[in-house]
């Protein structure tokens, strides 16, 4: 039988018939089997991370579909729950939807509790650990198991046609941002084929994402599968810190304030030389250099650039996301540079003396917005239960329609509530025309629309036909 299983290119094998598995959680498997557990592979079956709870699921299923695993080393550097699930699998704290999650059933949850021991290690410890043999359980050993393939649930992808490239979402907070994304994706987004791992993808290529009104400290409205109110916290202030925790591959703000120097001091004083017409305040997250730099690195960062615009006394921030994970990514980097931006705006009203300088919009463009195959289910469950998304007032202002003097007539408001223009006529066609330069929302148009028609099928009615109506 050909194993791993699942994500076989997502781990390092060992020697297959080793009874020891470990789980790097966070930390970079291959730096990880380099710095300490080289010289023990030929005792480890099989490395490979954990990012999150539902990665659980796969890694339980390889284990079951080789009984020859008795041993779980769980070590390296957590950012999220999965650890915390792990170590509450045997006890009363144990999540009662986890077998949902897992898309496991009890029987299956519970065979892989008898056959495998977790132990809990610190990295340095590994090799002593191993090489006196403490962690062996002789009884467990002697039982005997059959390997249980377990298959993944087959999920649908569905898409309609759209256009290839530049789609545009706004919203007022990450949380309204994010099911609209994930729902423009679930409908739209084509099918890869398998990425450099083996896995399927549905993508939209190059998704705009404008957010206007997000708090940037409200962390308890950020809807992430993995991490609480105290997680976000943390990631957003080390994003702006520039602060990189653990062994891991990288952090976006540590490459902004020490890979190429201080880039956020550096885009200080750029905008003291001249703050409203400065367009060189780009903060890059990408080395350029062909031989060593990031195109060719393993794991080179997925937020590329920021750029940032005083306008109109706001400041704006766009950001270039080149590969985005829609479902378990985007949230947590969207408030992230929400914090960043608004960080950045105390530092401006400070050393700008402008405490008048308000947040702008935070735009996000991802590359490849994508979300991977294995979440489909629980994105369409999440999309299941959403509320109903709240009217957002068009950018471009509003309109207010109404019959005078047998005369269709539509005043244009700013989003302030400013009377910009008056149209009138009693054409509907010939006035959506005129219109359509002023509109951006769908929802928005399609109002305008049946108001238009509304009033000319009013002016179209006789004398007889309005007093019927009132008789």
């Amino acid at each position: 039988m050909k194993w791993p299983v699942f994500s076989e290119k997502e781990v390092i094998v060992g020697n297959p018939i080793s009874c020891i598995g470990v789980c790097t959680l966070w930390s970079p498997r291959k730096n990880f089997v380099e710095k300490y557990l080289w010289q023990l592979m030929g005792q480890i079956s099989i490395v490979g991370n954990l990012y999150s709870v539902f990665g659980i699921g796969i890694m339980i299923r390889n284990f079951l579909a080789n009984p020859e695993l008795r041993y779980l080393l769980v070590t390296g550097t957590e950012l999220g729950f999965a650890k915390e699930v792990l170590k509450n699998m045997r006890n009363e704290r144990n999540d009662p939807n986890l077998t949902k999650k897992l898309f496991l059933d009890s029987d299956q949850l519970a065979r892989f509790l008898k056959q495998v021991r977790m132990i809990y290690v610190d990295a340095g410890e590994i090799q002593t650990l191993v090489d006196s043999g403490e962690y062996r359980d002789f009884c467990l050993e002697q039982q005997k198991f059959e390997p249980i393939i377990v298959p993944l649930p087959k999920p649908e992808a569905k898409n309609f046609p759209t256009a290839g490239s530049s789609h545009l979402i706004r919203a007022r907070t990450v949380a309204e941002a994010y099911e609209g994304l994930l729902r423009e994706i679930r409908l739209f987004g084509h099918i890869t084929g398998g990425d450099s791992e083996g896995h399927k993808r549905q993508e939209l290529w190059e998704l705009n994402m404008v957010i206007s009104e997000q708090n940037p400290f409200d962390f308890v409205s950020i809807p992430h599968p993995e991490y609480g109110e105290e997680e976000i916290k943390q990631y957003c202030e080390d994003f702006w810190d520039g602060i990189k925790r653990g062994d891991t591959a990288y952090a976006y703000g540590h490459i902004i304030r020490f890979a190429f120097g201080d880039q956020v001091e550096a885009a200080i004083k750029a905008f003291k030389k001249k703050p409203d017409e400065t367009f060189r305040v780009v903060i890059s997250l990408w080395d350029p250099r062909v031989d060593e730099g990031s195109i060719n690195a393993e794991d080179p960062p997925c937020i590329v650039m920021l750029q940032l615009r005083i306008i109109n006394d706001r400041l704006y921030q766009w950001g270039y996301i080149r590969t985005n994970d829609m479902f378990n990514g985007w949230p947590l980097n969207a408030i992230a540079l929400r914090y960043f931006q608004y960080k950045f705006l105390e530092r401006l009203q400070s050393e700008l003396k402008r405490p008048e300088l308000q947040l702008g919009d935070l735009a996000i463009t991802s590359g490849s917005a994508h979300i991977y195959e294995r979440d489909w289910l629980k994105i369409d469950e999440f999309l299941k239960d959403a509320l109903p998304k709240k009217f957002f007032n068009d950018p471009k202002g509003n309109f207010e329609i109404k019959i005078e003097d047998r005369k269709i007539i539509v005043n244009h408001f700013s989003p302030e509530g400013g009377l910009l223009q008056t149209f009138q006529g009693t054409n509907a066609l010939k006035l959506s025309k005129e219109l359509e330069p002023f509109i951006s929302q769908i929802k928005n148009a399609l109002y305008v629309g049946r108001s238009l028609q509304e009033m000319q099928d009013k002016l179209s009615l006789t004398l007889d036909d309005l007093l019927s109506m009132h008789f």
